[in-house]
C-alpha cells in the first residue's frame, strides 16, 4: 500500500493512500509505515497520521487473519511490536480520521494522541462478528477513554458508530466538515508545533503515565488472546464467509 511522507517546516503528513482495500493493514503496510517513521523525530515536531476520504483503515487485511493458523499466529508474532510503532513516537501524534477507522484502523487511531474526524467518520471494532478479538491494544486503549461499560458495549456487539458519538465519548477532540479536516488538523499540528519541542514531547510522556499505567502488559495479554482465537473453528468459519460475501 503507498505510504507517502511529506514534511511542511515541523509538521509531518504520513498519508495511507489504498482506497480500493479501504487501507487494510498487514505486515507488508506496517512494515513501510516504520520505515516512514524512522528518523522522523529528529525532523519534525509534529506528526499527522492520515488516510483516504474512504477510508482512514478500514481494519487488518481479513484475507491475511484467514490464512493463519493459531500456531502460525503465535509462533509467527503475527501483530507484533512493528504494529505499535505509532504508539512508541515520542513526538505528539494526530490522527485526521475520514471514513472507516475499524477494528485495527480504529486501533492506529487510537495509538495517536490526538483524533480529528471528518463528520463521515464512522468507528467501531467488527472483529467479535469475524470469530477473533482486538489484537492492536484495541481492549486496553479505549477501556482507558471510555470505561469498561461502554468499551465492554461497543466491543462485544461490534457495531460501528458515528464522529459525533466518538465526541460525545471523548474518544475525537473535534469534527471537522468533511472537506476541512486536513486543513483543521494542520491548524492544530502547527499550533503544537510552535511550542518547546522538549515541553510537547514530556507532557506527551506524562500524559501517557498518567492515562497507561500497566497499558503495555494489558497489549501483550490482549495479544496473545488475539493469537488463540486463530485456532477456533468459529474464525475459520466467520472470516470465509466475510470472504466470500466481498467476492459477490
Amino acid at each position: 500500500m503507498p505510504v507517502n511522507l511529506s514534511l511542511q517546516d515541523s509538521v509531518a503528513v504520513i498519508t495511507m493512500d489504498n482506497p480500493s482495500k479501504l487501507n487494510a493493514l498487514s505486515d507488508e503496510v506496517m512494515d513501510e509505515l516504520n520505515e516512514k517513521l524512522c528518523g522522523l523525530e529528529q525532523r519534525a515536531s509534529v506528526l499527522i497520521l492520515a488516510g483516504c476520504e474512504r477510508a482512514f483503515a478500514a481494519g487488518v487485511d481479513v484475507g491475511e487473519i484467514d490464512s493463519r493458523s493459531y500456531e502460525d499466529a503465535h509462533m509467527g508474532e503475527f501483530i507484533d511490536c512493528r504494529w505499535e510503532g505509532i504508539f512508541n513516537v515520542k513526538i505528539p501524534v494526530i490522527a485526521a480520521v475520514s471514513g472507516y477507522a475499524l477494528g485495527g484502523g480504529f486501533e492506529l487511531a487510537l495509538m495517536c494522541d490526538i483524533i480529528i474526524a471528518s463528520r463521515n467518520a464512522v468507528f467501531g471494532f467488527p472483529e467479535v462478528n469475524l470469530g477473533i478479538m482486538p489484537g492492536m491494544g484495541g481492549t486496553q486503549m479505549l477501556t482507558g477513554i471510555v470505561g469498561p461499560k461502554i468499551a465492554s458495549e461497543i466491543i462485544l456487539t461490534g457495531e460501528f458508530f458515528s464522529a459525533a458519538r466518538a465526541l460525545e465519548l471523548n474518544i475525537v477532540s473535534q469534527i471537522a466538515d468533511d472537506d476541512q479536516l486536513m486543513e483543521v488538523t494542520m491548524t492544530l499540528a502547527k499550533k503544537i508545533a510552535q511550542k518547546s519541542p522538549m515541553s510537547t514531547r514530556l507532557i506527551k510522556e506524562a500524559i501517557r503515565v498518567a492515562q497507561n499505567q500497566g497499558l503495555s502488559s494489558g497489549m501483550r495479554a490482549e495479544r496473545l488472546m488475539f493469537r488463540s482465537l486463530f485456532s477456533t473453528d468459529s474464525k475459520k468459519n466467520c472470516i470465509r464467509d466475510f470472504l466470500r460475501k466481498k467476492k459477490r
